[in-house]
Order: C-alpha cells, then sequence, then structure tokens
C-alpha cells in the first residue's frame, strides 16, 4: 500500500472592503419582510400529553404550507384552535373554567 500524503486545506481570500461593505448592506440581517409575530410559548407548570391526529396528506400539506408562508408553528396554530374551541364547547356546555 502506498502511502497519501495530505496537503493543508487552502486558505480562503480575504474579503475586500467593497465586498465587505455590500453584505453589510444587503447580506444576513437585512431581510426586508417583516416576520408575523408569535404566540409566546407558555410556561409549563405542568406536564404536557401528546396528541396524535391523522390527517390526509392533501390537508397535511395545505396547512403546512400555510404555517410556513406565515411564518408560524404548527403546533401553536393547533394549541390556539384547541384553546379557541374548548372555550366555545365549554360555554355551550355550561363549564366554567378556572
Amino acid at each position: 500500500m502506498s502511502k497519501k500524503t495530505f496537503a493543508s486545506a487552502p486558505k480562503p481570500k480575504q474579503p475586500t472592503d467593497d465586498q465587505i461593505l455590500a453584505f453589510e448592506r444587503g447580506g444576513t440581517g437585512h431581510d426586508t419582510k417583516e416576520a408575523v409575530p408569535t404566540r409566546p410559548k407558555p410556561v409549563q407548570e405542568e406536564p404536557t400529553k401528546r396528541l396524535s391526529l391523522d390527517l390526509p396528506a392533501s390537508m397535511h400539506t395545505r396547512f403546512k404550507t400555510a404555517c410556513s408562508a406565515t411564518n408560524r408553528k404548527m403546533v401553536a396554530e393547533l394549541q390556539a384552535f384547541i384553546e379557541m374551541r374548548t372555550r366555545e364547547l365549554e360555554d355551550e356546555a355550561g363549564i366554567s373554567h378556572k
């Protein structure tokens, strides 16, 4: 077997001042699209339970795409919906919630 020799990795070229300025003006961190504010995560004071849900693939894709397009998390949207709907059902049933 022959020995293999490894050369050191090439060093990257230093960017010019013009390249640095161009990056600072339009590079990372200068997005033009405003992010949609999301609800802050609640402080978890109690244990959580997992909920599994079977959806048709097309509905899952639509929901995931809509959440992504509006910069929202799927889980946050589902939690908000469940909270809203639970309050409606509790009101209908006359259940008081502390």
